[in-house]
């Protein structure tokens, strides 16, 4: 019978375009799976031992190897081997060729056996004719590697150039040696000697690691796969678990930090008593309101908002109390505050929960999601109460390799949670983190209410680091972006499923064929060779042809959709934020984690590139690249020479020939420079005591004396009298919502807090900037004092002195001393640079209307009384609230009170850290001039004249290997 042709060749029968049934893609983003199962004709099949029959899903084409030339050559001997085959029928008994059976994997691939749970896996050894060929494909299937994320391209930034990467390892190298060798004499055992702090010094920078710098947070609403998306940029598919049951599920700031070490640590930060307490009397106000008021209500919206904050009231409660709570007291005629009271003795009670749960070490992720599982939720079948209303904050260590240089992750509540408290952490979290991610579907990216709300608060906390990560991007049906889409795409997509059609066809047909020769009674040669090259043909096609061909129309539908939404968010939101760099990304966790233990990493390296997790994490551990630049590069240059030079100076103290008198002198000079360095800094006409003052002077000059509190007050009046015109209803869902909402009616998100500060903003925007260039000025000033006199001080005394007969000496101790102040330099600079950003988030609380703003705090009790209005006469009364407090002239005076008292505190708090600073380093200074005038440095250095022989060895190759590591990694 004729072959049907395959591998390319022609066929004479026309290919079918019409649509193959459409299969969802799984998700496993909604704590469920869905699978797709590959339809095939169940006819008689002659099945070769194959083990794990079913295929394997979505492989790319590159990842199967065609039959080579030795594939050839191992199956000329075929005829001899075909006489040890036995061919067995899947619905049939086995028909005997021959005796002395031959493994069936002699002739078909064998995919890899023991298949990990809904995670398939490829056995590289694909297609092989010869017997021992193919139990060595197995064999190393079996043993292959797994996709490991450390050898993920690094970000291509200047700190994960390899080049320097190696530079900053051999130069931490360096440190040990030198570190080992200063070790090598019983002088470091002695508590107060100077080789013992020489010593720790460098083990300590042997052990050096760029600390955490950068803080990124994901926020994102109940359900959209924000745990899914943390579990798979961690690598750890099951750490960060969300509650199946009940409305009272977490609400939990979370971090995650690197932990150099096999184990977890989970650190919990309780709330307050004040802020429970807080937190205790809005849930029973929420409670009692519905309760008493609901007939009251004059909207369906209204009693529906309550109703919620009620059952949150409820659930929170049941998940404190337990069985001791019931709705009775809630319901009762007591007084809240009695009942608040009463509620805050019982937290009161289990108080001991707090040591159980603040600090806890676990080896296995196992128990650590587990624990995680048990703080953030009351649903995990654990007795007892829930303790996550307790919680403020909780800390994970681990070791990822994400944030293995310095980053942070943090899992943050949504912004729009009902329990006020929380809301307001996460939205004061928001502005500390580095970068900020909304996370939402991808199905509702450009429409979604927790995108809009970020973006607005992103505007009016000036942020730039703002972006937005879509999930559930595998979420995506062929027939209906064919149907929705239209056009080219369309087209494309019909292509692509009429391309996987006629590779099913083609399986058909072999398999066809099959049935034909599996019932021939007395097969020839010829006819079992066709049987056997008919079956190879049926696998590749099976696992290669038709899976590489729904692999394409997957990558397309998914590629094609995740570029179409981030077009349209980045122009509908790119403008929103200052300097428009806005961050898209799309995520599917489905094929991360479906994909991740393919074999071998090349494989699975396709998938999990299409699943966007690879991207989003290089991206963000590119974010601490900068600050660990700078920060690696002041170790190499700064860290290490000030060491070396001390230990250089202990070793020629040692060795210096200068008498008794000459010993005098230096003492007497080196006591002149320390007490002038003194007197320079912190003497009574040094300008680093004036700089609060300074500081102070020039914001009351610039912006304070600026304040026009009637006129800001006729502002806020003139937009309380637009809100007053609009429909009752759009009034109070503003009121509910604490002045920032959306609606039909408005179009937009509108903040009354914003409007009506406006004025004030319009008058104090010019100044504010004017503000902030008084402060660098300022800043410059200190700073250039700060290193003229430094220099200036090792320059005077230095040269022309009784210090140039020593100059053995005076070369390592000038060395250590210039060494010293550079770091004092930098220290002082990024001083100045927390200061500039302090004053940045100063300004975002006093003229921002966020609701954590001094504004919006200072309206919150005027919303809740809004809110609480109710009944014939509410809208007025609504009205009358928020009016009253806007006539109020004191609410702006306030205001800018509250702005002057903070400012002076940062200056105060600037300036004393400044001061600290010097101390610091007029402390350092003295400790490296004691080196050279203190006797008994001089005696511990010459007491071992071998063991100052080695460290002066030792020293010279470091210093030597620091050279050269400093030339590559082009540290000037």
């Amino acid at each position: 019978k004729r072959l049907v042709p395959v591998d390319g060749e022609s066929s004479s029968a026309e290919p079918s375009r019409a649509p193959v049934p459409d299969e969802p893609i799984p998700s496993v983003e909604e704590d469920g799976r869905s699978t797709t199962e590959t339809s095939s004709v169940h006819s008689p099949t002659p099945a070769i031992s194959v083990r794990n029959s079913e295929p394997a899903q979505g492989f790319p084409e590159h990842a199967f190897a065609r039959p080579s030339a030795t594939h050839d050559a191992e199956t000329e001997d075929i005829g001899d081997r075909l006489q040890q085959l036995q061919l067995r029928s899947s619905t049939g008994p086995s028909a005997s060729l021959a005796p002395g059976l031959l493994s069936a994997q002699a002739i078909l691939p064998s995919a890899e056996s023991g298949r990990r749970e809904q995670t398939p896996r490829l056995s590289p050894g694909t297609f092989s004719a010869a017997s021992q060929g193919s139990r060595r494909r197995r064999s190393s299937s079996m043993h292959q590697r797994r996709y490991n994320v450390r050898d993920e391209a690094p970000p291509q930034d200047r700190f994960h150039e390899p080049a320097f990467q190696q530079g900053f390892v051999e130069a931490q190298s360096l440190m040990g040696r030198l570190a080992r060798v200063l070790g090598s004499s019983a002088l470091h055992l002695n508590p107060d000697s100077t080789m013992k702090a020489l010593r720790d010094k460098a083990d300590e920078l042997a052990k050096f690691r760029c600390p955490q710098s950068r803080i990124v947070g994901l926020v994102g609403d109940s359900g959209v796969g924000k745990s899914s998306l943390l579990n798979s940029l961690l690598d750890s598919h099951n750490l960060a678990r969300t509650s199946n049951g009940g409305a009272a599920c977490t609400c939990v700031v979370t971090e995650y930090y690197y932990h150099n070490r096999a184990d977890f640590v989970i650190d919990v930060v309780w709330f307050t008593h004040e802020e429970l307490q807080q937190q205790l009397r809005d849930l029973v106000h929420a409670y009692r309101r519905n309760h008493f008021h609901a007939q009251e209500m004059e909207s369906e919206d209204e009693r529906r908002d309550w109703a919620k904050r009620a059952q949150l009231a409820e659930d929170t409660f049941r998940a404190m109390f337990t069985d001791r709570f019931t709705t009775a007291v809630l319901r009762s005629d007591d007084s809240d505050d009695n009942i608040v009271e009463a509620y805050l003795n019982w937290a009161m009670d289990l108080r001991h929960i707090y040591d159980v749960y603040r600090h806890t070490v676990t080896n296995l992720e196992k128990e650590c999601s587990s624990l995680l599982m048990r703080l953030t939720s009351d649903r995990d079948g654990a007795e007892g109460p829930g303790v996550w209303p307790y919680i403020k904050k909780i800390r994970v260590g681990l070791d990822a390799h994400i944030l293995s240089t310095g980053l942070v992750l943090v899992d943050l509540p949504g912004l729009r949670d009902l329990n006020k408290a929380r809301q307001n952490i996460t939205e004061r979290y928001i502005r500390e983190c580095n970068e900020i991610f909304v996370v939402c579907p991808i199905g509702r990216a450009t429409t979604d209410g927790g995108v809009q709300y970020l973006f607005w608060l992103a505007r009016q906390a000036r942020l730039s680091n703002v972006g937005i990560i879509c999930t559930k991007a595998d979420d995506i049906r062929a027939d209906e972006a064919q149907r929705d889409w239209g056009g080219a795409r369309a087209t494309e997509i019909q292509r692509l499923r009429g391309s996987v059609a006629e590779a099913e066809q083609h399986l058909a047909a072999l398999i066809e064929r099959l049935d034909d020769l599996e019932y021939l009674e007395d097969p020839t040669v010829e006819e079992q060779l066709q049987q056997a090259d008919l079956s190879r043909q049926r696998e590749r096609t099976r696992h290669v042809l038709i899976e590489n061909r729904r692999f394409e129309l997957r990558r397309y539908l998914i590629t094609t959709r995740n570029n179409t939404v981030a077009t349209q968010l980045l122009a509908h939101y790119r403008d929103m934020i200052p300097g428009g760099n806005l961050h898209v990304f799309c995520a599917s966790n489905t094929l991360y984690w479906d994909n991740r233990e393919l074999r071998p990493p090349q494989v699975a390296t396709t998938f999990l590139e299409l699943s966007g997790i690879v991207t989003i994490r290089r991206y963000c551990m590119n974010l601490v690249s900068e600050s660990q630049l700078r920060i690696a590069t002041r170790y190499l240059r700064d860290d290490i020479p000030n060491l070396l030079s001390k230990v250089e100076l202990w070793v020629r103290t040692g060795a210096g020939t200068a008498d008794a008198e000459k010993k005098r002198v230096i003492r007497e000079a080196l006591d002149q420079f320390e007490d002038q360095l003194r007197s320079k800094f912190v003497g009574a006409a040094s300008p680093l005591n004036q700089l609060a003052h300074e500081l102070t002077d020039a914001f009351s000059e610039v912006v304070y004396q600026r304040r026009q509190i009637h006129q800001w007050t006729e502002g806020a009046i003139q937009a309380g009298k637009v809100w007053a015109g609009w429909p009752h209803q759009t009034y109070a869902a503003f009121c509910r919502h604490y002045g920032a909402h959306i609606t039909k009616f408005t179009a937009i998100y509108r903040c009354w807090n914003e409007e009506a500060m406006r004025s004030m903003n319009d008058d104090l925007a010019e100044p504010w900037s004017h503000l902030k260039e008084e402060v660098q000025r300022r800043l410059e000033a200190a700073r250039v004092f700060d290193l003229e006199t430094l220099e200036g001080a090792v320059a005077r005394h230095f040269e022309g002195n009784a210090l140039g007969a020593v100059p053995e000496t005076v070369a390592p101790l000038r060395t250590a001393l210039q060494s010293s102040n550079r770091l004092h330099v930098r220290a002082i600079e990024d001083l100045s640079a927390k200061f500039e950003a302090n004053l940045s988030k100063l300004r975002t609380d006093a003229l921002s209307g966020l609701r954590t703003s001094y504004f919006g705090q200072s309206m919150e009790s005027t919303y809740w009384s809004a809110i609480c209005q109710s009944g014939s006469g509410s809208w007025g009364r609504k009205k009358d609230i928020i009016n009253g407090t806007l006539r109020n002239e004191a609410h702006f005076k306030n205001l800018m009170q509250k702005l002057k008292r903070e400012f002076e505190d940062l200056a105060s708090r600037f300036e004393d850290d400044v001061r600290s600073a010097v101390e610091e380093h007029l402390g350092v200074t003295k400790g490296t001039l004691d080196m050279v005038r203190s006797e008994h440095v001089t005696l511990e250095s010459e007491r071992d004249p071998e063991f100052r022989a080695r460290v002066a060895e030792e020293l010279g190759h470091v210093k030597e290997g620091l050279e050269q590591v400093q030339a590559v990694c082009e540290v000037v």
